[in-house]
């Protein structure tokens, strides 16, 4: 039994890979102004995706380890897009259609620290406070069909959340976390003037399996 625990314990310290899928829900307060009527709202939406996660972690005493490591989601996700339906009256004519706006994040990783109480030799307890990097595309039409000038920005944010990891075997652990992502505020203009400011957030529900070397 203690060569068991022992070997099991490893699992909580040194390097390793996994993989994780995470359930979010996405929600974007936003705003949009210029040449078209003020408007505002939040948009909300459910999605799944997947990540890969590398990680070291260190032995701090009997009771505590920490671990450093980056969270790299190697897809796209869609955090929001919306609709409206206008009247464009110009010298020209009136105009029916509609303005539309979206935003997708890829490239999307997360530098991170987890301070890891251990409730036993194989199973711990932590927090998660990390720092994120992504890069937006807006894609914006409005009745006349203007896009956005710049349609590639770069977004920031933090992430902060609670989890438990336990090992299964000399080599395998399981981990289980909830977290909460807050962007910073985005801010861009269309060709035709319009500007447009959004707030993202997303809270994540993750079970990741990692192999540690």
């Amino acid at each position: 039994l203690l060569a068991t625990s022992t070997s099991l314990m490893a699992q909580m310290t040194g390097p390793s890979v996994a993989v994780s899928v995470s359930h979010m829900k996405a929600s974007t307060d936003g705003s949009q102004s210029g040449n078209a009527p003020a408007a505002s709202g939040t948009v909300s939406r459910n999605f799944n995706i997947a990540a890969l996660n590398f990680d070291y972690s260190t032995k701090l005493d009997n009771s505590w380890t920490n671990s450093i490591g980056i969270d790299y989601i190697p897809f796209k996700g869609k955090i929001g897009d919306k609709s409206r339906t206008d009247t464009d009256q110009q010298s020209g004519g009136t105009f029916n259609g509609s303005n539309t706006a979206k935003g997708e994040l890829k490239n999307h990783f997360t530098v991170y620290v987890e301070p890891t109480y251990l409730i036993n030799p194989t199973n711990g307890i932590y927090a998660k406070v990390g720092y994120m990097r992504s890069d937006l595309k807006i894609t914006s039409a409005n009745i006349t069909g203007s896009a956005l000038t710049d349609n590639n920005i770069s977004v920031h944010g933090v992430q902060y959340g609670v989890g438990y990891k336990g090992a299964i075997d000399k080599n395998l652990y399981v981990k289980a976390e909830y977290t909460v992502s807050n962007y910073a505020s985005i801010d861009a203009t269309s060709d035709s003037g319009n500007k447009f400011t959004a707030n993202p957030e997303t809270k994540n529900y993750t079970l990741s399996l990692g192999y540690t070397f």
